[in-house]
């Protein structure tokens, strides 16, 4: 199991190392900007990131107080059930308040021998209802588990279809700056390669050239059409797969709603049994008592 205070350590000890590194990237000037601002970004991020966990980190301890009152809570409902069981000169949960109460009832009811009430019979009777009312909601709860289940993969992927969305269009945007620096690079490259030669700088005019002419390749390869419909493809396919899932996170949220609905309305069933719950039982229990008779022989 990972633990978080050592991964925040580590993730802080980070952030000293980085904050070092964007300021001595910063402090050797323009040659370093692009790292600085890497560096930087990176410091932003782990912040971030870090302050995230600590507050989760915050919120799951926070927790403990909240076991901690249920477990003392807990303990002063047994103390109460204890008393009822020892406390006065008739506990009311006694063993022999509990048997003479069992007499009182058989006798009422006509069962012989007493102990016949503890057996099967009418616990089965009672529960029967019981287990009827409470398992009302059983289908509504696994099915809302199971659309929220999928409301979170659905989440997933339209997150992801979001992404690829994103840098599909970002390529397509920054195609033009792309070219115009190819453009300017060719330019200088060729103006460079030409004067290095004439300067009798070998090396430098080999490197000048062979810039000048990659700069030269990617713009033959960006004038092609199938560059220009790649892009407008790749966007197609992404927005379509990113309204695809938008779609089905609808659908998912749909789900999830029907759940909650159904789930309400299951319990607001419950609800109504548990109203006439004791009727039924009382039923059921008679039924016990005073089965109907066989029907007549043949």
């Amino acid at each position: 199991m990972t633990d978080i205070a050592t991964t925040l350590s580590q993730a802080r000890a980070k952030l000293t190392t980085w904050q070092a590194e964007a300021a001595s990237a910063a402090a050797n000037g323009a040659s370093q900007t692009q790292s600085a601002d890497a560096a930087w970004d990176a410091v932003a991020a782990i912040e971030a990131a870090t302050n995230h966990a600590e507050g989760l980190r915050t919120q799951v301890l926070a927790r403990n107080d909240t076991l901690a009152a249920a477990l003392a809570a807990r303990t002063a409902a047994l103390a109460d059930a204890e008393r009822a069981r020892t406390d006065g000169t008739s506990p009311p949960l006694a063993d022999t308040t509990a048997t003479a109460l069992r007499a009182t009832v058989a006798t009422a009811a006509g069962v012989t021998p007493a102990s016949k009430l503890d057996g099967a019979d009418y616990k089965t009777a009672v529960g029967t209802v019981d287990t009827a009312i409470a398992a009302l909601d059983d289908t509504a709860i696994s099915d809302l588990a199971a659309a929220l289940v999928a409301l979170e993969t659905k989440l997933q992927v339209y997150e992801d279809k979001e992404a690829l969305a994103e840098a599909a269009l970002t390529a397509a945007e920054a195609a033009a700056a792309i070219i115009a620096n190819d453009l300017e690079k060719a330019q200088i490259q060729r103006e460079a390669a030409a004067a290095l030669a004439a300067a009798g700088n070998k090396p430098g005019a080999v490197l000048a050239y062979v810039d000048y002419q990659a700069a030269r390749a990617r713009l033959t390869a960006a004038s092609a059409a199938a560059a220009a419909t790649k892009l407008q493809t790749d966007w197609n396919t992404a927005r379509d797969e990113q309204l695809s899932a938008a779609a089905d996170l609808l659908a998912a949220q749909v789900a999830v709603i029907q759940g909650q609905l159904a789930l309400a309305r299951k319990r607001a069933e419950m609800m109504a049994k548990l109203v006439t719950r004791d009727a039924v039982a009382t039923a059921a229990v008679d039924a016990v008592i005073n089965p109907p008779p066989a029907p007549p022989g043949p």
